[in-house]
């Protein structure tokens, strides 16, 4: 391992910072402004790009710090909650989504990330997790504001039959989520993914992620 911790936490803070972008009042704007949207939008892919492979080849090379090991039965963890990650994922562009929550890429960043923690306990992967999990967190109000902010009626629309908190509309009496409108295709089609992954995970990560 010849990379640091604190490259490592360079890394997640830039990436993060890039992300915060589009929620700071006036400076997402102000960007588009002077660049146009389509360069916005593509420094922002290239940058985020850019970020991720930097934290992927910093984690690779930051020391391993072991800080605790955890029983065999936490790798059931992230086997029980990766279903609903990809599920989260694949159905993002569905409406049917949208009643459960209206931030399904934020909660699967954030199942994810909390799945992987108990059966990772290095510094560095709880860095990586940790600093996922609480940006997917921080990230929901603070793009609800700018909503609210910018685009008060889309704020309006989406309130009316949606929330943050996954299934609070649903129990308000706002939304009624149907498996249906979410789709069954994208739920099989992540459900196929998710045993891809079981397999493909050793030969990737260089973990194994079956239980055995």
């Amino acid at each position: 391992m010849t990379g640091t911790l604190w490259s490592l936490a360079l890394a997640l803070a830039i990436f993060i910072a890039v992300h915060m972008v589009p929620v700071v009042p006036g400076l997402r704007a102000a960007m588009i402004n002077a660049w146009g949207k389509r360069v916005y939008r593509a420094l922002f892919s290239i940058l985020s790009l850019a970020g991720l492979v930097w934290i992927v080849f910093a984690h690779k090379d930051a020391p391993q710090i072991l800080l605790w090991e955890g029983p065999d039965w936490f790798r059931l963890i992230p086997l029980a909650a990766m279903p609903l990650v990809l599920i989260l994922l694949a159905t993002m562009p569905s409406d049917g989504i949208k009643k459960v929550t209206h931030h399904p890429l934020l909660w699967a960043i954030f199942l994810w990330a909390t799945a992987h923690i108990p059966t990772n306990g290095d510094a560095a992967s709880l860095m990586l997790f940790g600093a996922f999990a609480l940006f997917a967190l921080i990230d929901q109000p603070l793009a609800d504001a700018r909503t609210r902010r910018e685009e008060p009626e889309d704020w309006a629309e989406k309130s009316a039959t949606s929330s943050a908190l996954p299934f609070l509309a649903a129990l308000q009496g706002r939304a009624k989520p149907s498996l249906k409108e979410i789709g069954y295709i994208r739920i099989a089609a992540a459900l196929v993914l998710y045993v891809v992954i079981l397999f493909a995970h050793e030969h990737v990560i260089g973990l194994t992620a079956l239980p055995l």
